[in-house]
Formats: structure tokens, C-alpha cells, sequence
């Protein structure tokens, strides 16, 4: 790919955990490598919808200022997730919507390589460190993380999957000194983190960290992007057993 082409990327993967780090940025504008970020607004008190309500009117603002129209991006990379099934929909289609509209391709960028990108002096300094996302009841989806000496930042050991607390000290044991978990967290993951002394902190979440990683993943064409969810949403379980007890 051309390193001018202008890339867009859309981080809206977990609105409920990221703090005020859900955004979109914009490399390659006028001709350079030099980022542009817009955080999406927080909801007004007592709105119903997230600040993904805020995702299209901040692309708007973005692209104005920076000058550019949405129809000049070659590329957009989207933290697919795990994470919140409506952010990650939104995302996902508003990517697809602007991909196809500029004739882009897409690149769909796992979210916990974003946390992990956006944290990397944690793993360089204290060793391989587990990133946990899209927690419910007593499990969290989780992918290991370490040192990657050749290029001097961070890579991923293997698949993500979902682990109870169980797993703790397996992971301890093969060097996770650090474990990335939202308030979400389970009670008895946190728990047993601690018992193994692991350092826990809150996941850094960014759009500017999504577009680096985008950089390095492959193109996909926009009608292969789709949201990467750790479990079945419950909308698919609830019609599947609906139909089945219809039968």
C-alpha cells in the first residue's frame, strides 16, 4: 500500500470500558504519517443510546478539519472487537458505508491488539501480559501478549479464547505478570489475579492505536468485515431456541 494513502480508523469496540478513548483518526492527510484523532462525544444525561450516537457527526468534524473527504481514504481499519455488540455494529457498517462509498478496502483490526498497542511500555517492562475483554458472568475473553524483540513493540501468543479463573495460574506460570481488565471483570478472575500477584489495570483504548495496528494487517474487501463477538449474541440464542421449540 501506499504509505501516503490516508487511512481512516474507527475505535468504538467497547464505549461502556474505554473511558473517553472511543474516537476516529486519520493518517496520510496532505501527504504525511502525522495522526489526527477525534474522541466522540459523551451521551447527554439521561440519553439512551452510547457515545456511538456521536460516530458519524465525528468523522464529520474530523474530515473538516482536517480538509479531506471521506471519498479520499484508500483504507479504514475498525477494532472488530471482542467487545459491546451495538458499538461494534455501528462500527463495522459505518466502515463498510465509507469503504465502499470511496472504493477503500478494509482492514479489521481485533481489539485486543489495540489495548495491547496502546499499553506496550506495561509488557516491555514487566514481561507478557494478558488482555481481557467482553467479561460476562464468570468468563472474560482473553489473548496473551509479549515482547516482540524483532520489532521492538508487541505480539500475541496464540489465539484469544474465553477463560474463568481457573486459568490464572497456568497463565502465571508461563510468565503473565499483568492482566488488562475493565471494571467488568469478573469478581473471581480479578480475585485469583491477585492472589497470584499480577498487576491489574484498566485497558487503554484508542483509535490512533487502531490505525498503527491497521497498518500492519492485511486489506480485506468491505463486505468480509464483520464484528468478532467472544459468544453467541443472545438475540441469535433467543431466535434459534424459539425456532426450535416451534418445530
Amino acid at each position: 500500500m501506499n504509505d501516503r494513502a490516508i487511512i481512516l480508523a474507527i475505535e468504538t469496540s467497547n464505549p461502556a470500558a474505554a473511558g473517553g478513548g472511543c474516537g476516529v483518526a486519520l493518517s496520510g492527510v496532505m501527504g504525511g504519517g502525522v495522526v489526527d484523532e477525534e474522541l466522540l462525544m459523551p451521551p447527554l444525561p439521561g440519553a439512551r443510546g452510547g457515545n456511538d450516537d456521536d460516530l458519524m457527526p465525528a468523522l464529520d468534524r474530523l474530515f473538516r478539519r482536517c480538509k479531506v473527504s471521506p471519498r479520499d481514504v484508500r483504507v479504514v481499519a475498525v477494532s472488530v472487537g471482542p467487545g459491546g455488540f451495538t458499538g461494534l455494529r455501528v462500527a463495522c457498517a459505518a466502515g463498510k458505508m465509507i469503504a465502499e462509498a470511496a472504493g477503500a478496502l478494509c482492514v479489521a483490526v481485533p481489539t485486543a491488539h489495540v489495548v495491547a498497542r496502546g499499553m506496550e511500555g506495561l509488557v516491555l517492562e514487566r514481561g507478557p501480559m494478558i488482555v481481557t475483554l467482553a467479561a460476562k458472568g464468570e468468563t472474560t475473553w482473553a489473548q496473551v501478549f509479549t515482547p516482540d524483540e524483532q520489532f521492538g513493540r508487541v505480539g500475541p501468543i496464540g489465539p484469544g479464547g474465553l477463560i474463568t479463573a481457573a486459568e490464572i495460574a497456568d497463565l502465571y506460570r508461563t510468565g503473565v505478570r499483568s492482566l488488562v481488565g475493565d471494571r467488568f471483570l469478573p469478581i473471581s478472575i480479578r480475585a485469583e489475579a491477585e492472589r497470584w500477584g499480577l498487576v491489574i489495570v484498566e485497558p487503554v483504548l484508542s483509535a490512533r492505536a487502531c490505525l498503527e495496528v491497521g497498518r500492519e494487517l492485511s486489506r480485506i474487501d468491505p463486505a468480509e468485515l464483520v464484528p468478532m463477538y467472544p459468544r453467541e449474541p443472545e438475540a441469535v440464542t433467543l431466535w434459534r431456541e424459539r425456532h426450535a421449540a416451534q418445530k
